[in-house]
């Protein structure tokens, strides 16, 4: 049985959490926008807010709003703890009897919201809701340019049904990140940041086995997805599928144990698990290539070769070969301690604007060279060596390189 801290008789019904750390420009569209829609619904709330120790003007923001609101209740963590802490120690301050969490940057769809929290309010055997999200483009006026995920209808799983939750999950591509959660299944639900399978999923599958989950397909969350300033959605997007596995077979050990005869074979689980992140490795080699991050989006476009797939992502695989490799042999170059890269002939001028520049070690070509500088790089391709390279200079060979980077079938 979990152990929950004894609360007020004043506890909410709602509280809405906000973790955040260096978003001054953000916070008078949040708070504004919240603490208005909150107030006009006239519902009993609490707004937890945790500054993660923030260096910009974010305190002094939060504290003009709690000034003006004493439904605010604001803390400041002593150093940065990371984000999810961040967020863990929001939900554990939580009073409310309904809890939720809305990021910096992302706004509520006010009626939804509300319609949402009444139904939880009204049915007790209900510990979680979930919900997909707007996406928000914040370079075109915060404009709505889709929805992450969709089905049609509500989707009622109770208490243990692990099984067809998780077939639900995989045959619509859910993610899971957007959630009400009742407060007394809290501390049976949420924890430390697992590291080997995605939180939310875990999260699912331990609110499963505190009451029922409902996934209903009206958003209440417009989440920014494209940001002026980079976004940490697309970080996880391009490199947490191997925790989105881990976080599905979790579910699926919590079927198979709790569910017996739930599921099919193990074969046939596996597929259907790999399908799901399949889809998710194309979609990070696709962002892998937009960031120029090119041995990444190689040897993603080799674990799905393993499974004969073979994805479009906008740039030739052989390209991307080409690329990783030469891309390796800059960075092998760059960790010789290096004071700048020699770049021979022998990679044009257009595979070397295509690389991310290497921080302290800029990339020359040999006519550029000027004076008795510090050790150089060479990066060459089956070049025999420059008259320019002196004893303390170090080449790599792109050619050499490519022989870890051969070039995919002609399908591909």
């Amino acid at each position: 049985m979990d152990q929950q801290m004894p609360q007020p008789a004043s506890a909410p019904l709602v509280s809405l959490c906000l973790a955040t750390y260096n978003r001054a420009a953000y916070l008078d569209r949040y708070l504004s926008h919240h603490l208005g829609a909150l107030d006009a619904a006239g519902l009993d709330y609490e707004l937890v807010v945790s500054d993660n120790c923030s260096t910009d003007e974010t305190p002094q923001i939060l504290a003009r709003y709690a000034a003006q609101h004493p439904r605010m209740r604001v803390s400041r963590q002593p150093r940065n703890l990371g984000a999810y802490p961040n967020i863990l120690t929001t939900l554990r301050q939580a009073r409310g009897e309904i809890v939720l969490s809305i990021a910096d940057d992302d706004l509520a769809v006010p009626e939804t919201l509300v319609d949402y929290i009444g139904r939880m309010r009204d049915d007790p055997e209900l510990v979680m809701i979930q919900a997909p999200w707007l996406l928000m483009d914040e370079t075109r006026d915060n404009a709505v340019i889709g929805q992450f995920y969709d089905f049609e209808g509500d989707w009622r799983f109770e208490a243990g049904q692990y099984g067809n939750c998780l077939a639900f999950v995989i045959q619509n591509h859910v993610f899971p990140e957007c959630w009400l959660i009742r407060r007394s299944a809290l501390a049976g639900v949420v924890g430390p940041n697992p590291r080997f399978a995605y939180s939310f999923f875990c999260m699912l599958t331990y609110a499963l086995a505190k009451g029922a989950v409902l996934f209903s397909p009206r958003p209440h969350i417009a989440a920014t997805a494209i940001s002026k300033t980079g976004h940490v959605g697309n970080t996880e997007a391009m490199e947490s599928w191997d925790v989105y596995r881990g976080g599905l077979e979790l579910m699926a050990s919590h079927a198979r144990q709790f569910n017996p005869g739930a599921l099919p074979d193990a074969a046939a689980v596996g597929a259907a698990i790999t399908g799901f992140v399949s889809e998710r490795m194309a979609v990070a080699a696709k962002l892998q290539a937009h960031a120029r991050n090119w041995a990444e989006t190689y040897q993603i476009l080799r674990r799905l070769l393993a499974y004969e797939l073979a994805p479009d992502i906008g740039v030739a695989h052989n390209d991307v070969a080409l690329l990783a490799a030469v891309e390796t042999t800059l960075v092998e170059c760059a960790q010789r301690g290096v004071t700048r890269i020699v770049v021979a002939p022998g990679v044009p001028e257009h595979v070397l604007e295509r690389m991310k520049p290497i921080e302290g070690a800029p990339f020359v070509r040999v006519a550029e060279l000027r004076g008795n500088d510090g050790p150089r790089g060479y990066c060459t391709v089956g070049e025999a060596p420059d008259a320019s390279v002196r004893d303390q200079d170090s080449a790599c060979d792109v050619a050499e390189t490519m022989e870890r980077f051969p070039a995919f079938p002609a399908a591909a």
